[in-house]
């Protein structure tokens, strides 16, 4: 008797996932480099290895936010403090993939003069994995440090109510050869993208990791939109949570922070993200590629298996590059209806 097996997912192409982003997103009116900031930051997620932040999902979002009217397709940013080292823009509700893109270019182009350039940005929309603006600095030969606020999802210690985000916040070293030491991550326990992703295939969450609105622990992970996400180290992830907090919201001045950011499903409402990107460049004789790639050499000796935070990810984006990203039937499917919905080609090769 033969067995049934599960079709392989098809692999997709970088190329062909940027192209369908930058086609997609200037039919809804988003300029041409906004597109291509924002399509490289998609296809840099989905490269390594977080499909939750790719085009699959934030493509998707993003579209379905400009067509409501709580993103600005072709935004008016002003520069609202321009000092030596630092600057401070105002987003005026554009997507944040773009704007944050332009925000750590500028942070580079700071630590140029001055050795360290830091750029705060105001009234954003979700700029998903912070790890792609540090890879930025990185690329350029800086240590890049990006964060970002976001609705509430965490209470205070014995608290019930949401009272901050989990904080997206990634620093990211060049080492050599183009290693990288890329520290990803959120204050929270788990992300709001992993528990999408239980949803979708129908799985329950671990322990641990969400309580609904009334406090008790719950494996739904539907509930996270009213529940309470358990922060990392209990106490200690809620007080890293306050103090990224005050690097993005409260540092950029904006209107809306903390517990009144916007949830990015809420597709007609702004949101009021904030973000802080942040370039330190070494100066001569630092030797800062040697000295990462010192630490991840010590890590890697360490015993087997072991590996410095990004390196697998890393790994991945290097293979990606080469053979394509696994996409589901159901991934490829809502690409489809998204482009054809835009009247352009969805073309994935699959």
């Amino acid at each position: 008797m033969s067995r049934s097996r599960t079709a392989p997912a098809p692999l997709i192409r970088l190329d062909d996932l940027h192209r369908l982003s930058t086609t997609v997103l200037g039919s809804v009116g988003m300029p041409p480099e906004h597109a291509r900031w924002t399509a490289d930051a998609l296809v840099w997620a989905d490269a390594h290895g977080l499909p939750a932040h790719g085009v699959a999902t934030k493509l998707v979002q993003c579209v379905e936010r400009i067509r409501a009217g709580g993103t600005v397709a072709d935004p008016q940013i002003r520069l609202l403090q321009d000092r030596p080292s630092r600057q401070v823009l105002d987003a005026g509700d554009a997507w944040g993939q773009a704007v944050g893109t332009l925000a750590m270019e500028r942070a580079v182009e700071l630590s140029r003069v001055t050795g360290l350039g830091a750029v705060s940005v105001r009234n954003a929309t979700s700029a998903a994995a912070m790890g792609y603006f540090a890879d930025l600095a990185a690329e350029r030969g800086c240590i890049g440090l990006a964060v970002t606020n976001g609705p509430a999802l965490i209470a205070a210690p014995e608290g019930t109510r949401r009272v901050v985000g989990n904080q997206g916040h990634a620093l990211a070293a060049p080492g050599e050869g183009g290693a990288r030491l890329l520290y990803d991550t959120a204050t929270t326990t788990m992300s709001t993208g992993t528990m999408d992703g239980y949803h979708e295939r129908g799985e329950r969450l671990p322990d641990g990791v969400l309580r609904d609105a009334a406090g008790e622990p719950t494996s739904d992970p539907a509930l996270w939109t009213t529940g309470l996400l358990e922060p990392i180290g209990g106490h200690r992830g809620f007080g890293l949570s306050l103090a990224l907090e005050v690097l993005t919201g409260v540092l950029a001045g904006g209107d809306r922070f903390g517990a009144d950011v916007g949830l990015p499903t809420r597709l007609a409402e702004p949101q009021g993200v904030s973000l802080f990107m942040l370039a330190v460049e070494p100066t001569a004789g630092d030797d800062l590629t040697g000295r990462v790639q010192h630490l991840l050499d010590v890590v890697a000796a360490s015993g087997e298996g072991a590996r410095a935070p990004g390196v697998r990810a890393v790994q991945e984006s290097r293979r990606a590059r080469e053979h394509g990203v696994a996409y589901t039937p159901a991934q490829v499917a809502r690409l489809t209806d998204l482009a054809r919905s835009c009247g352009v080609a969805a073309d994935l090769g699959a």
